[in-house]
């Protein structure tokens, strides 16, 4: 039995990949010879793009990977990788036409060991010297979490290839509540696990399991480029938000203030809202979860709203806090000096003030917060009225000291403040 100074510790066997720097940030060290990977997301939100990414890039450097697909079509395939690794004329390099290999005859993840066996790892067949595998996906199309034999049969295939030194990168689905698709021991039995969102054009990226390096529980912002291959973003915000509201009285700005992140792995959501009203905390989430492209499941939120001098609080700070729940959730900074103001309805439309709450409004913002406030953005039905009230006689209407930005509802409120999110790529 060997004392602990006789045990000789070996490092592990880094595949680098240069130009996917954000990537080999993100699972440190890197792609381990040997390691299971396993990407997560939902339909449309860049699994197969990344795999194509990675194997290009281990294709350039001159190493045989192989694409298993049990979904997708070799044609469609075809144009992804032209897409990603082609040139303006659409022409691949010489080292991906070499060493980038498709296979679409596995039927079944079942059938995945034998595959293994005879294809990859048996001498002079067509996939020998393969180092790199992709499975997608290992759903397929339907495959029920309680098929415990199927995964089994998985979970051989992964051992078998981390055996010989193979990378595997296994592509699964998620659930509706944005968990993992299949058996809770699909994830004890991968190394790494790498978790994509959707966020507009945004791709939020986790890594809450990392066996080789530390686990990424902060999201890494990515985004598409023109060709549809994935980068890290420039944008950069703090996960945090605070955004300028009034509550109708006094000279005094209330503000709206959030942070969504996601739970550590394996811990539930948690929503903390301390002194607000609850039901239009939920009501506000569900409003927010309407919204296309946005996918608020499984998140943790923590909100508050400072209303001055206790006041209690109004409907026209719903915009202000929705907004800075966007903020945190989009990563993205609100305009500075700018002021939110509407109720929103279940419709997403946002709702005018009333009459006295706009001229107490007007007066603020001519008044005490005079040259402090350089926009506000409220429902358009009242843009106007607003811009041409004069709450002195001799002094200047509203739309004199600052720019009103008028909004129907939450989505056009969005392409106001980000119009780069709703770009087609």
């Amino acid at each position: 039995m060997p004392r602990f100074d006789d045990i000789i510790s070996k490092g592990p066997d880094v595949i680098e990949l240069a130009s996917l720097p954000w990537l080999r940030k993100a699972i440190t060290p890197g792609f381990i010879r040997g390691g299971v990977y396993l990407v997560a997301g939902e339909p449309g939100i860049g699994k197969t793009t990344l795999a194509i990414q990675v194997l290009g890039e281990l294709a350039m450097c001159g190493i045989k990977v192989l694409y298993l697909t049990t979904e997708q079509g070799l044609g469609d395939l075809k144009r992804a990788v032209t897409r990603i690794h082609g040139d303006s004329t659409g022409q691949l390099p010489k080292p991906i036409r070499d060493n980038f290999f498709f296979d679409d005859t596995i039927e079944d993840i079942d059938a995945l060991p034998r595959f293994l066996a005879r294809r990859v790892l048996t001498e002079g067949e067509e996939y020998h010297g393969i180092q790199a595998i992709v499975v997608d996906s290992i759903q397929g199309r339907g495959l029920a979490s309680t098929a415990i034999h199927k995964y089994r049969a998985l979970y051989e295939f992964a051992e078998n290839a981390k055996a010989q030194g193979l990378v595997s990168i296994l592509i699964g689905h998620v659930t509706k509540k944005g968990q993992i698709a299949g058996p809770k021991d699909l994830e004890h039995n991968v190394d790494c696990i790498m978790y994509i969102r959707r966020a507009f054009r945004l791709r939020p990226f986790f890594v809450p399991k990392n066996r080789f390096g530390p686990a990424m529980l902060d999201p890494l912002v990515l985004i598409m480029d023109e060709r549809g291959r994935l980068k890290e973003s420039p944008h950069k915000a703090a996960k945090s938000s605070a955004v300028l509201g009034y509550a109708g009285i006094g000279e005094e700005l209330a503000e709206g203030q959030a942070s969504v992140t996601l739970p550590r792995y394996g811990s539930r959501p948690e929503l903390n809202a301390p002194f607000l009203p609850a039901k239009k905390v939920k009501q506000l989430l569900s409003i927010l979860s309407t919204i296309r492209e946005v996918d608020l499941t499984d998140l943790s939120y923590e909100i508050n709203c400072y209303v001055p001098r206790k006041q209690r609080y109004r409907e026209e700070l719903d915009l202000p806090i929705a907004v800075a729940l966007l903020s945190s959730y989009l990563q993205r900074p609100v305009p500075d000096r700018a002021l939110f103001v509407g109720e929103l309805d279940l419709t997403r439309r946002i709702r005018s003030p009333e009459d006295r709450y706009l001229a107490a409004l007007a007066s603020l913002l001519t008044g005490a917060q005079k040259g402090k406030i350089k926009r506000i953005y409220i429902s358009e039905d009242c843009a106007k009225s607003l811009g041409r009230i004069r709450p002195e006689s001799h002094g200047p209407t509203v739309g004199e000291v600052v720019e009103i930005i008028g909004a129907a509802d939450l989505e056009h409120l969005l392409k106001q403040l980000w119009p780069d999110l709703f770009v087609e790529v």
